[in-house]
């Protein structure tokens, strides 16, 4: 009977041990992720803490802990955006740009992608060529960054509609469009300065059926129409003036179209 007992006793200590332990395990596991998840915010508030202070040589050092110790944290993804901001406030626009976009691709989903998005772009545009005493206008230099920047722009305001970044990202648009602009028509008058119209008209029609959009557009038809009279092509000329009457009435490029228009017409009733 005491045998009996005994064993029963053991099966009543193994079954309550059996409700005890998996409790124990879960409790355990909840308090391990607590302080995981403390641990995580602990680090990333303070990289943000010398990230505040501008000292990015520090928050640089403490992001990466983040991005490396807890990389299952939601603070991970934060500490990869503000790397990339720590690129771009110590004037590295590439790597910056770079970062940005690795972290759109990474987290679409996450709430700051569009101003990680945005921020490309931005990136690209601080790397267009300035205007300097010394050096030749920004329009005569390599336009690589300023394409960049316009297709960067461009992706972000059709991916973010609605963002908050989207009144400035069109703002940056148009000026780096109309800098393009200034671009190809600094090229078509290069060609028109050694005699080449033909190029130089290749040139300025591409302006206007690449950059729509651009207020330089009229500027850049009315070269075109005066370069097609030069090359003895009436006609084309005549189409282009009145393209720009119509599409712009209100320019001051539509006036002087006008002119020519009643000039040509005037000479075309001469020679009747």
């Amino acid at each position: 009977m005491g045998s009996s007992f005994g064993k029963g006793f053991a099966v009543c200590l193994l079954c309550a041990l059996a409700a005890i332990l998996p409790s124990c395990a879960a409790k355990q596991q909840k308090d391990g992720l607590l302080d995981y998840s403390r641990s995580a915010k602990e680090l990333f508030d303070s990289a943000m803490e010398e990230f505040d202070d501008e000292d990015c040589v520090e928050a640089e050092k403490l992001f990466e802990d983040v991005r490396r110790q807890f990389p299952y944290s939601k603070y991970a993804p934060d500490a990869e955006l503000r790397l990339a901001d720590c690129q771009f406030s110590q004037g590295n626009n590439a790597e910056a740009a770079v970062a940005y976009q690795q972290f759109v691709k990474a987290h679409p989903t996450h709430p700051d992608a569009d101003y990680a998005a945005y921020r490309r772009g931005v990136a690209f545009y601080e790397m267009i060529p300035g205007d300097w005493l010394i050096t030749p206008p920004p329009h005569e230099k390599d336009q690589s960054a300023t394409r960049d920047a316009r297709g960067a722009f461009a992706s972000f305001l059709r991916t973010y509609p609605a963002s908050a970044w989207r009144e400035r990202a069109s703002e940056y648009l148009v000026e780096v469009v109309d800098a393009l602009v200034r671009h190809e028509m600094y090229v078509a008058q290069f060609y028109l300065a050694r005699d080449l119209r033909k190029a130089a008209s290749v040139r300025l029609e591409g302006i206007w059926v690449s950059f729509p959009e651009s207020s330089l557009v009229p500027d850049a038809m009315f070269l075109q129409a005066k370069t097609f009279l030069e090359m003895g092509e009436e006609g084309e000329a005549k189409r282009i003036f009145e393209e720009i009457t119509k599409q712009y009435p209100e320019h001051y490029q539509t006036k002087r179209a006008t002119d020519y228009l009643r000039h040509l017409e005037a000479r075309a009733g001469r020679a009747d």
